[in-house]
């Protein structure tokens, strides 16, 4: 399927979509990304691929109540935005999907090599793999100000930040439950760098790398980890 047809499929009357192939996009006129504007939209993408080709980015998404599940975001990347999602939703959930080879490149700063959560607004992540991402600052996911996400039952591998947060960089509220972190890297904070608030249950982190905080570098006491059910593997400190 290419761009101008998932568009006209994104862009029917039905709350639900269903992929029944992978999607390429291969246009130059996507801009900040596909825009979803429209509220309560459920993608099922059936295990099928959307693939930016390392050329374009995959959603601009404004739109409240949006699910996205069982689609594999590939090869994403934007100079401007985030390589696969830019959320500027009340309540995007993302549930069963891969984010394989997403990244931003550019002279300038960019975050959130998979996804960039914008201020205000809110993120769930549930069952799903960030693999192999990068980005400036956040190498999978970019938290912004006042907002929230909630990752449960996820697995974070190969991320990288050139600088800080090699899987996750967090300016809002972050909540992490039965997730894992392996292999990620930064300068700083190799699988998360904290600015604000931080929650972490029944996670295990293992042979994440930083200059400063191998797993976790926090700038904030706002931080809470459930020791006795965490393991930090192989690591010098957090």
């Amino acid at each position: 399927m290419n761009l101008k047809e998932f568009k006209e499929l994104l862009n029917g009357e039905a709350k639900e979509v269903s992929l029944e192939e992978d999607v390429i996009l291969e246009s130059d006129e996507i801009g900040r990304g596909i825009e979803i504007m429209r509220d309560g939209l459920l993608i099922d993408g059936n295990n099928h691929i959307i693939d930016g080709k390392n050329k374009l980015p995959i959603f601009y998404i404004e739109a409240s109540d949006v699910t996205l599940k069982n689609i594999i975001f590939k090869n994403g990347f934007s100079q401007d935005y985030s390589g696969a999602i830019t959320n500027y939703s009340n309540g995007l959930r993302i549930e069963h999907c891969q984010f394989m080879d997403n990244s931003t490149e550019n002279a300038s700063d960019l975050y959130g090599g998979a996804i960039y959560n914008g201020e205000n607004s809110n993120l769930t992540v549930e069952r799903s793999i960030f693999k192999e991402n990068d980005s400036d600052f956040g190498g999978a996911i970019f938290i912004d100000s006042n907002s929230r996400v909630k990752i449960n039952n996820s697995v974070f591998e190969l991320n990288i930040s050139e600088f800080d947060g090699g899987a996750i960089y967090n300016k809002g509220e972050l909540i992490i439950d039965k997730s894992i972190f392996n292999q990620n890297m930064a300068f700083k904070g190799g699988a998360i760098f904290n600015e604000k608030s931080l929650t972490i249950k029944d996670s295990r982190f293992k042979n994440n790398s930083a200059s400063d905080g191998n797993d976790i570098q926090t700038e904030n006491e706002d931080i809470s980890i459930s020791n006795s059910l965490c393991e930090f593997i192989n690591n010098d400190n957090y």
